[in-house]
Order: structure tokens, then C-alpha cells, then sequence
């Protein structure tokens, strides 16, 4: 599989998991949905990690964690907006 057919495969999956393992719940209250955006970031971030250190052997460690950290908290940011909403 291509660097960026894994990322969408992993970035997809990863979005309907966390969904049914954090986001089911009851998130009225601000601390919550923050939560949830943070456990979404680092679920995401750890295996986009572990994709980018795999496909990419030639890239440091860092540098791999680095973007897929970016790219999982940007991404669960968009999806869930309202998260720094006030309510």
C-alpha cells in the first residue's frame, strides 16, 4: 500500500474506532470533549507514528512522530469543531 493510501485507510479507521470507544458518551461538559479530542489525537498520532516509521525507514524517529502527530490533532480538530466551543 502507498504512504497516502495508509494514511487515509488508517486515519479513516482510526476515526470510526475512536468514535466507538470515547465519543459515545456524554460530552456536555468542555473538560470531556477536550479529552476526547486529546485521546483521539494520540490514538491516531501513535499509529499514523508507527505507519510513517514503517513506509519510510529513511525518516527519523522524530521527524515521524512530529507528522503524524500534527496530522492526527489537525485532523480530529476538524472533524470535531465544537470541541473548543463553548457551549
Amino acid at each position: 500500500m502507498t504512504l497516502g493510501g495508509g494514511i487515509v485507510v488508517i486515519s479513516l479507521a482510526s476515526l470510526v474506532i475512536t468514535w466507538f470507544l470515547f465519543g459515545r458518551g456524554d460530552l456536555k461538559l468542555r473538560r470531556a470533549r477536550i479529552f476526547y479530542w486529546l485521546k483521539s489525537t494520540l490514538f491516531l498520532g501513535m499509529a499514523l507514528t508507527a505507519w510513517l516509521a514503517y513506509n519510510e525507514p529513511a525518516l527519523s524517529f522524530l521527524l515521524c512522530a512530529a507528522i503524524g502527530f500534527v496530522f492526527s490533532a489537525l485532523l480530529n480538530l476538524l472533524r470535531s469543531q465544537w470541541v473548543f466551543m463553548f457551549p
